[in-house]
């Protein structure tokens, strides 16, 4: 189960509801710290944010790895390498608990969600590095690219899809099948950005 940094309301919850479901299925669950180079692109840091959270071996009784060895899968449309998170390679599934939210430096079909969780997230920091070196078009052109990729080469099965209301409250759970992530992720960012707490006036003049 791959799990980012960012500060998800009711996180712990979904994390653990998740593994139990998972239990539940007759697997063997753990989580994989997905958040790029976040916490200082350490296994240290990384684990430290995740427990801040309550994700940690004994909040939720699982194994939680937060090493940072990423393989490289294969090579997008652009010509670049695609990084993946050795422990989610070697496992039987993948799943990741992934807010959908507009991002605050690009604009895209996908920006914050499922598959930059997949492509940057989970390419830890050779694939954190590897697009944005290239600025927003890393994130917003090459990011699809290297996604296809990681759709086809991974054992990534699906994701929970998480929408936040204004008040950044848990609006809406959307499980998004591996199929589904080209199609049903920029329909979930366009609701995400519907569910945003807005100023209540169509003009400022000053602010």
């Amino acid at each position: 189960v791959g799990v980012g940094s960012r500060g998800i309301a009711n996180l712990q919850t979904m994390v653990r509801t998740t593994l139990e479901v998972l239990r539940d299925l007759g697997a063997k669950p753990f989580v994989v710290a997905a958040m790029g180079s976040h916490g200082g692109a350490t296994a240290e840091g990384q684990r430290e944010l995740l427990a801040g959270y309550g994700i940690s071996e004994a909040e939720l009784g699982v194994p939680v790895k937060t090493d940072m060895a990423a393989v490289r899968i294969g090579t997008n449309s652009w010509g670049e390498p695609v990084w993946w998170d050795k422990n989610a390679l070697a496992a039987d599934a993948m799943i990741t608990i992934s807010r959908i939210k507009p991002h605050t430096d690009y604009r895209g079909r996908f920006e914050s969600g499922i598959l930059k969780m997949l492509v940057i997230g989970l390419g830890k920091r050779d694939g954190a590095a590897q697009h944005h070196r290239w600025g927003w078009r890393g994130l917003s052109e090459m990011l699809p690219e290297s996604g296809k990729v990681v759709l086809e080469k991974t054992p990534f099965v699906a994701g929970l899809a998480v929408l936040e209301n204004a008040r950044e409250q848990t609006a809406r759970l959307q499980v998004v099948e591996k199929d589904q992530v080209f199609d049903a992720e920029p329909k979930l960012l366009d609701e995400a950005r519907q569910l945003m707490g807005r100023l209540p006036f169509d003009q400022l003049d000053l602010l």
